[in-house]
């Protein structure tokens, strides 16, 4: 097996007022794997996510055993080193496409900017309106030239996940990311999102309620609660199949979690 792109063991999240978030937490994430973090609201999914990377601030503490995030240690990740890299190696897309942009710069602006810091060598706008037009983005042209809040959710959340499927790096953040798209686009982007990371060794973190999806993407599923990891496990023949209580509970009610 590969080494993995993230490692983690017994750590240990509080909050700026003391509440601990993480339980003697463990995780590891690979190259070419799509790992899910599902569970109820709260239970520390995007926190995960946020956290590996050094993006919660220093009034937040942390313990742990073992921390390695592409070769490198939290503190490391915290400092400015950290976010030099993390614009060359590491992408996100948030749950809320209107914290991604710029409210008073064009996106075509914006989207070169991404491409300049690192994304990618070079751009070519004509490529990126092509995929805006595949992935359901009308006049795309017009969007190009646009400001942020002259565009929809939906608008914004495709032009977020364009990024995530031109860029260049080694992990790739997805929380709720197919929020605000319809069918046919939300069938596109996640098959795509699949072709990327078994092609590339792009290591995905899929964050989701919608066990529907998690079940057509994840190659390993981790089950949180509380800010524990109570289970972890491989994906087979595209079956959630948890073996805790608390997962066969979550399986079972996954209408409501739609």
């Amino acid at each position: 097996m590969s080494e993995p792109l993230v490692s983690i063991r017994s750590a240990n999240l509080f909050t700026p007022n003391g509440t601990r978030i993480w339980k003697d937490l463990n995780w590891d994430l690979f190259p070419s794997e799509i790992h899910a973090l599902i569970g109820e609201s709260g239970s520390g999914k995007t926190t995960l996510a946020y956290s590996l990377f050094g993006l919660l601030g220093e009034s937040w503490k942390y313990d742990f055993l073992h921390w390695d995030v592409l070769g490198y240690d939290l503190s490391y990740w915290s400092g400015p080193f950290g976010e030099e890299l993390r614009g060359r190696s590491i992408f996100l897309v948030p749950q809320n496409p209107n914290l991604a942009f710029h409210p008073y710069r064009k996106i075509k602006d914006q989207v070169i900017d991404f491409f300049r810091l690192g994304l990618r060598s070079s751009e070519d706008p004509k490529e990126i309106l092509e995929l805006w037009k595949e992935m359901g983005i009308t006049r795309p042209e017009e969007k190009w030239n646009s400001y942020a809040n002259g565009l929809s959710g939906g608008e914004k959340q495709r032009i977020c996940l364009s990024l995530a499927l031109l860029g260049d790096y080694r992990i790739l953040v997805l929380d709720e990311p197919t929020t605000g798209l319809d069918a046919n686009t939300e069938k596109w982007v996640l098959r795509a999102i699949r072709k990327k990371s078994e092609e590339g060794k792009l290591g995905v973190i899929f964050i989701s309620h919608d066990l529907r999806i998690v079940e057509s993407m994840a190659s390993r599923i981790t089950i949180m609660k509380e800010g524990s990891a109570i289970e972890s496990f491989p994906v087979k023949d595209r079956k959630i199949e948890p073996t805790t209580e608390y997962g066969k509970e979550l399986e079972k009610a996954r209408r409501f979690f739609l």
